[in-house]
């Protein structure tokens, strides 16, 4: 590809003004100190914490593997290790204590569809793949159940105008369609799978089966989910193959399916926590926020999920805390950190977080506007009111930006960054906000300074959906700007990724996403390095910038973004010509503080 003279000079002057958006030089830059701290990441110390939640994981239930679940004494152990070693490295450590449903599958899960037994998770190998697995919060059986399958409303046709992929998501769908004591055979997509569960039981259903949607190469594995720790249901809920699903569909055309199936599990409340910890330094009010979760599935250690962003965080922690006693610099916003509990039970350690600090928040903001205008009773504020109050509450709540880590070394990665603007994904099945949602103010900013990481190191991205499948979900909802990174979980690699990534193509980003595989060799650590370096080198210029982002910045942030992706795209080649001439702009901005050019410095 060709770059003309003018594409360059606009690449240039995309350098330039993200150059000037402090409108520091030397030192002084937040991008200077963020490359310090960035390059302070090193593999081997990521690894070493790796491998410290690997012994801290404990054997599951029927022994056929570890596991550091929430609840479980390996996510305590887990907790031990990220305490212990922030406070050897002079942080102060906070527990946030809550009452958590804890859930562990028992020994004996067994399942077959018209006389064919059937592979459960735990039992898969490489030689002999798995067919389903249960769904986290599933009910108990209370017994072997034998039962005819029933399918609600399935739709094959995914190329027609009329498809519909909702299948089980009303309480309507099952008019005119006999579950009763019968084990209903749901397809995926559309809602939760707990809406699906929890719609079928009250038709009458005795189990259910949740088979992937097949409409893309990313829906057709083994689906392991979960049902949520809200969950009402209360009878064994399992996720299957696509092609099963589809199987069984075509036979029962011709003739009657019967299941048989028995699942036991403890399920009981326990006492969790997530941990939380922050910088000495930087303004109190201005608060920068990093998390990831700690806690893994119960079928394995979780290494890759979500041992990556934990010890991504962790380390990040300790190299900005040993690099700002160093540098010449003083920390302008405090950075805050948190390990989540119980992310894989529905976020529920996050939620919870953002729910108790951020309410306190909002009702004060509330109380102050209604103080203000002389107003008692909440019902007379009007809707202008509320939104005083909603821009109040943004203003008093010092945490002004989260930064989510949640699987970065998969081992068939791609540089996943979330589409804070959804400039790429808004119309995508995976974007769980409706039409008229708008991310925060800053949300597209984040993922611009992201991909300036990956740029600048010759890396291609790909923009991330807003799934709300992670715990930057409780962030957005209480309107605080977030971003985050993800290399990839149980949907496949495409070709053009395979060429932009390396890996094989038509395979999982992680083949063992929520097994039991999921240990030290399922974690490309190249691919987690360069993620904790991204991580460490935005949450670093952000610590450093006086002024985050103005509101003028979004769309100057969205076209700079924009330009620096399609250079990430093009051949290494021009990628490294262009970025030699960036680099000798930046370098001038540097030594003289301006640049000669017809722009402002404003930030952008």
């Amino acid at each position: 590809m060709k770059i003309s003279n003018v594409s360059a000079k606009k690449v240039i002057l995309v350098a330039m003004s993200a150059a000037l958006l402090t409108g520091f030089a030397g030192c002084e830059d937040p991008r200077w100190v963020a490359n310090k701290v960035s390059k302070a990441i090193k593999e081997k110390r990521l690894v070493d914490h790796l491998e410290a939640l690997e012994v801290a994981a404990v054997p599951t239930e029927d022994g056929n593997a570890t596991t550091r679940v929430a609840g479980s004494d390996g996510y305590a152990n887990s907790a031990d290790y990220i305490k212990q070693t922030l406070e050897r490295n002079g942080f102060e450590v906070t527990l946030q204590p809550f009452d958590f449903r804890s859930w562990v599958e028992l020994e004996g899960t067994a399942l077959s569809v018209g006389g064919v037994t059937l592979v459960h998770q735990h039992d898969a190998t490489d030689d002999i793949p798995a067919d389903y697995a249960t769904m986290s919060y599933s009910g108990s059986s209370d017994g072997d159940i034998n039962a005819e399958i029933a399918f609600v409303t399935p739709d094959f046709d995914f190329d027609s105008a009329d498809y519909d992929d909702t299948d089980g998501c009303e309480a309507s769908d099952f008019d005119g369609v006999d579950v009763s004591g019968k084990i209903a055979v749901i397809q995926r997509g559309g809602c939760t799978f707990d809406s699906k569960v929890v719609n079928a039981e009250a038709a009458g259903a005795v189990g259910v089966i949740v088979f992937n949607q097949g409409n893309s190469e990313g829906r057709k594995g083994v689906i392991n989910g979960t049902l949520g720790s809200d969950t009402q249901a209360s009878i064994p809920a399992f996720g299957a193959r696509y092609d099963l699903g589809k199987e069984w569909y075509d036979t029962l055309q011709a003739e009657m399916l019967s299941a048989a199936l028995n699942v036991d599990v403890k399920d009981e409340v326990v006492v969790t926590q997530n941990l939380l910890a922050e910088t000495k330094g930087g303004d109190p009010d201005q608060i920068v926020m990093l998390g990831a979760h700690l806690d893994s599935v119960a079928a394995g250690p979780g290494i890759n999920d979500n041992g990556s962003g934990s010890a991504g965080i962790l380390e990040y922690a300790i190299r900005l805390n040993k690099k700002m006693k160093t540098l010449p610099v003083k920390q302008k916003n405090k950075v805050r950190f948190a390990w989540w509990a119980a992310e894989e039970a529905g976020l529920v350690g996050s939620d919870y977080y953002t729910n108790e600090v951020f309410s306190a928040y909002y009702d004060d903001a509330q109380a102050q506007i209604m103080d203000e205008l002389g107003v008692t009773d909440p019902n007379d504020l009007t809707d202008e009111q509320w939104d005083m109050v909603e821009a109040r509450y943004l203003e008093i709540n010092p945490v002004k930006m989260y930064l989510n880590f949640d699987m970065i070394g998969s081992p068939n990665y791609i540089f996943g960054v979330m589409d804070g603007d959804l400039s790429d994904t808004k119309d995508s099945p995976d974007n769980a906000y409706p039409g008229d949602f708008e991310p925060p103010e800053g949300t597209g900013h984040i993922e611009g300074m992201f991909v300036e990481f990956f740029t600048d190191k010759d890396e291609a991205t790909v923009p991330q959906a807003l799934s709300k499948r992670s715990d930057y979900s409780g962030f957005a909802d209480w309107g605080i700007a977030f971003g985050g990174l993800f290399t990839g979980a149980e949907r496949v690699k495409s070709a053009e990724e395979a060429d932009q990534f390396g890996g094989e193509v038509d395979v999982a980003y992680d083949k063992c996403y929520h097994q039991s595989c999921d240990d030290l060799n399922n974690v490309n650590f190249g691919a987690m390095t360069t993620n904790a370096q991204a991580l460490a080198y935005v949450a670093t210029y952000y610590a450093m910038s006086e002024d985050l982002y103005a509101e003028e910045q979004e769309s100057k942030a969205k076209d700079a973004k924009l330009m620096l992706r399609s250079l990430a795209t093009d051949n290494k080649r021009n990628q490294h010509r262009i970025g030699e001439k960036i680099k000798a702009a930046a370098r001038e901005v540097s030594d003289h503080g301006h640049f000669h050019g017809d722009f402002d410095k404003d930030r952008n």
